[in-house]
């Protein structure tokens, strides 16, 4: 009986019916599950994919990220812990462009209704670097990311 409830649970987990998600490790990168769905949902993907907009930059055991414009993600909560809290910084290069949609970012390709990304300054977050563009500044790691409007 034993061998047969272990077999039948190894299954499960293998066929990915076990109900848990592939969810990103820090310094690892993700993308929202769904864009059209406003609840943060983010699964797994290479950070070399078109798709991996976001990389997760901690995972915090506590009810806020650090300071910062950062994209966050409630999971699970565990007996001794409680939840454990994903923060998303955007995982992008100069000249990058980007679509909004609801309040996650998209690759895509430039061309009407996207936005460039315009400079990258890693060790700094500081709003003022981005000359009227919009702005994303991150404590951790420092960065600021600024945006063509």
């Amino acid at each position: 009986m034993r061998v047969t409830v272990l077999l039948a649970a190894l299954v499960l987990v293998l066929s990915g019916c076990s109900g848990f998600t592939d969810q990103a490790g820090v310094g690892e990168c993700a993308k929202q599950s769904d864009l059209s769905d406003p609840s943060v949902d983010m699964v797994e993907v290479d950070c070399s994919a078109q798709d991996a907009v976001y990389r997760v930059s901690s995972r915090e055991r506590r009810t806020m990220c650090p300071t910062g414009d950062y994209l966050d993600e409630s999971s699970g909560r565990t007996r001794g812990t409680g939840k454990t809290r994903y923060c998303y910084v955007l995982n992008v290069q100069e000249g990058d462009c980007l679509k909004a949609v609801n309040q996650y970012f998209e690759r895509v390709a430039c061309g009407a209704g996207t936005r460039r990304v315009t400079k990258l300054v890693e060790g700094e977050s500081d709003r003022s670097l981005c000359a009227g563009d919009d702005s994303k500044t991150y404590t951790q790691p420092m960065m600021t990311i600024c945006i063509a409007r």
